[in-house]
């Protein structure tokens, strides 16, 4: 499937679908011979699919030549980076009351000297 550039079916996340119509997921990346597939923004699971495996494109999705029982042997873990989304913002929020926090003690302190 030399024919298809993979970039732009990256970035607008095309869909990816098995022979019979089945929905896969969307194409998120590209790693030697292989799509990366995931199934939704929340799932711990992606599919590395052998590009091999791409019977062709129709202008929306890319159409599998794989069956079900075929594509999970695909699936794999999603890779992490060392923190999960979730966690990386409880961590942004954290940071933030802080500030709050600090600025309304700074304010409180300056409001009680002048008081003073």
């Amino acid at each position: 499937m030399s024919d298809i550039d993979f970039s732009e079916l990256i970035v607008s996340k095309k869909g990816v679908v098995l022979s019979d119509r089945q929905v896969v997921g969307n194409i998120i990346g590209e790693r030697g011979d292989s799509i990366i597939v995931e199934k939704d923004g929340v799932s711990e699971n992606i599919y590395t699919i052998p590009k091999s495996k791409i019977g062709g494109y129709d202008g929306t999705q890319l159409i599998l030549n794989s069956n079900e029982s075929e594509l999970k042997t695909y699936e794999q873990k999603r890779e992490s980076n060392g923190e999960s989304v979730l966690g990386s913002i409880t961590d942004k929020l954290g940071d933030v009351k802080d500030k709050v926090v600090d600025t309304t003690k700074d304010v409180a302190g300056k409001a009680k000297e002048k008081i003073d």
